[in-house]
């Protein structure tokens, strides 16, 4: 008796330190919580051990609307254009330098200051009033 009791013990001694070699992840994005600099990191997105890229996906919990995307070594969302707006937030996730340059909007897309129909970047008549119609250029059209 006193050795099954002993052999119990150790088996659950030895069960209680392997449990405790696993890390804990827990947003499920393939980054312990110990170094994931973004913790609430959606469930779809993983990286591997080796911190490559690859995306979940759980077709149960997909919806239609919901795609995945890849995040850092750190946990984070990556961010493709550089715009300072998260690849899943993003609306114009291909900006280019020319469209950045004059600022982007909090979803990711040119700024569009005046309304007129054609983004800061290539707007040469800046401030053309609302609901004034304009040219390719931003310029208001002069109606006779």
């Amino acid at each position: 008796m006193k050795i099954c009791v002993i052999s119990s013990l150790l088996l659950l001694t030895s069960m209680t330190a392997s449990f405790a070699a696993f890390a804990t992840d827990s947003d499920f994005d393939g980054v312990e919580d110990a170094i994931d600099k973004c913790p609430d990191t959606a469930q779809l997105k993983k990286v591997n051990k080796d911190f490559r890229y690859r995306m979940v996906v759980n077709p149960e919990r997909l919806q239609k609307s919901v795609q995945a995307y890849p995040v850092d070594p750190n946990g984070c969302e990556l961010d493709d254009d550089g715009d300072g707006v998260v690849n899943s937030k993003d609306y114009c996730p291909e900006n280019t330098p020319l469209e950045l340059s004059k600022g982007i909007s909090a979803n990711g897309c040119p700024r569009h200051s005046d309304q007129d129909g054609v983004p800061d970047y290539r707007d040469r008549c800046p401030g053309t009033a609302a609901g004034q119609k304009s040219d390719r250029f931003g310029c208001p059209i002069h109606t006779p």
